[in-house]
């Protein structure tokens, strides 16, 4: 499992820059090949669920999906925003902890918070009453998953520690062979057991609890946990970090959720069902690599700023920006050519959705995937305050958005309301980090990225064939090909860029 430390030399500038975006691009490659086997794995999922489901059953497993995303997100209690920040000044010796006790604080922290919190869950939505949701049962089907909880608090931890040492490669590996074998495991059990949706969230707890129970076993193999190693004095000061964010963290899950309980108060389950598929979709494809980058980028650029400081931080944000425009451009365009197509061809014509959601969701989830390059000054320096009252102010946006303009646009303005609040979490936290890490946006660069993914888009969306899904397929292929040579011919340095990556391969 060992990878490169991420040290950078101190001979050459030049190279050591050079030499950290090459890094940054070989772990990006790791989390997006683990990223690409398991997105494959939820497009297998996906049509089989959206086929054996109803459209309004799928709404109530939207729904208790999201509470169960909001319960998590209390179990971690903030940890998970500690566990990387904290391992870059454990690693380069700016904190007075050993490994081991980093380890075993961050395991037994968030498995007893996590504990707690799915317990009391369990408890809580049993005895609520029925009528709060109108006879369907959901509130039992959210106990009889609240076991999740505590499965998904810890998996979180164990995800971060391995993101922290950059084991981009094994964590690749882990996140797929346990999706795979979970997906055969669920489907298994959905098909040829019982098709229901208490069937589908026993099976995930069996499976997820036997690849979380792997992934500590890795941990105690390498003598990382001991008992003794838990250092409350260490957890405070990760709580001290993290607990704002945490807060911040809660705030925007719990109006997440109110969003769809609002879809689902104001326009019922099926309308639910069919944003909740679209939404589904739209992270399969599109979040591969927003996740990807953002695990990738955030503790490179800690480690760099303990290491080289400031100068150097910047100038590696402000090409790691330039690429990730690069890739996100046509990304936006590409799904809104082909995105309303490719979810009826998968998910049945009974998900009919509007190109408009489509462009909403995924444009939400490409500005949220370049957070950390916004967000990196105010990282750096810790200031979880603005973070907490950023998040606050954008999520009381998005609940105020959606309420407004689900009358009049129905799904659409659910999905525009998060474009715009995440819009506002970027520009606010971007805003109150500038003295710190002012990142500057490559203008220039975005400008020719949005011309040659719009001349792409016009391009492909008028390719139409009989088959929907050659047509699907050769439109990707033309796309590709179609924004590569027009990107090239607009952009001097990717092109000088690429003459020099070839001209090492050739001298390789």
């Amino acid at each position: 499992m060992a990878q490169d430390s991420g040290h950078v030399a101190e001979a050459a500038p030049g190279e050591a820059q050079a030499g950290l975006l090459m890094r940054l691009l070989k772990h990006f490659s790791n989390y997006s090949f683990g990223s690409f086997f398991v997105t494959v794995a939820s497009l297998i999922s996906f049509p089989i669920l959206t086929r054996i489901f109803s459209v309004s059953e799928y709404g109530v497993l939207a729904l208790v999906n999201s509470t169960l995303g909001f319960l998590v997100g209390c179990g971690k209690f903030g940890v998970q925003f500690s566990i990387v920040r904290f391992y870059a000044e454990v690693e380069t010796g700016q904190r007075a902890s050993s490994k081991v006790e980093f380890f075993t604080t961050v395991l037994i922290s968030m498995s007893a918070i996590g504990a707690v919190i799915s317990a009391v869950a369990m408890l809580a939505f049993s005895l609520t009453p029925a009528a709060w949701w109108k006879g369907t049962g959901t509130q039992y089907l959210i106990a009889a998953a609240a076991p999740l909880v505590l499965i998904r608090t810890v998996d979180s931890g164990v995800l971060n520690l391995l993101r922290a040492q950059h084991l981009s490669r094994f964590y690749s590996m882990y996140t797929a062979v346990r999706r795979y074998l979970g997906l055969g495991f669920v489907l298994g059990v959905v098909l040829l057991v019982q098709r229901s949706l208490l069937a589908f969230y026993a099976a995930t707890i069996v499976a997820e609890g036997a690849a979380l129970l792997y992934g500590v076993r890795i941990f105690l193999r390498q003598g990382m946990f001991r008992w003794r190693a838990f250092s409350m004095p260490l957890l405070r000061a990760m709580l001290d970090f993290g607990m704002p964010l945490f807060a911040s963290n809660v705030v925007g899950l719990l109006l997440g959720v109110a969003g769809r309980y609002l879809i689902n108060f104001m326009l019922g389950s099926e309308p639910l069902g069919v944003y909740s598929a679209a939404a589904n979709l739209a992270d399969y494809m599109v979040g591969m690599f927003a996740l990807s980058f953002a695990i990738a980028v955030e503790p490179m650029y800690f480690r760099q700023w303990e290491q080289q400081g400031p100068q150097k931080t910047r100038e590696f944000l402000a090409q790691a920006l330039k690429y990730y425009l690069l890739l996100a451009c046509p990304i936006l365009a590409g799904m809104a050519a082909v995105g309303p197509e490719l979810i009826r061809l998968l998910a049945s014509s009974k998900y009919d959705v509007s190109r408009t959601l489509v462009v909403f969701q995924v444009a939400g989830l490409l500005v949220s995937g370049g957070f950390p390059i916004f967000c990196a000054g105010v990282n750096v320096k810790k200031m979880t305050k603005v973070v907490l009252y950023s998040t606050v102010a954008s999520s009381v946006t998005s609940i105020v958005v959606t309420a407004w303009t689900l009358p009049y646009w129905g799904i659409e303005g659910a999905a525009f309301a998060v474009l715009v609040s995440s819009l506002q979490y970027s520009i606010t936290t971007a805003y109150y980090g500038r003295k710190v890490l002012a990142v500057p946006v490559p203008l220039g660069a975005w400008l020719r990225f949005a011309l040659a993914s719009g001349a792409m888009y016009e391009i492909i969306r008028h390719v139409t064939m009989a088959n929907a899904a050659l047509q699907l397929v050769a439109r990707v292929l033309l796309g590709f090909v179609a924004y590569t040579v027009m990107v090239l011919a607009l952009d001097r340095e990717l092109r000088g860029t690429l003459r020099g990556a070839w001209g090492k391969l050739r001298r390789a």
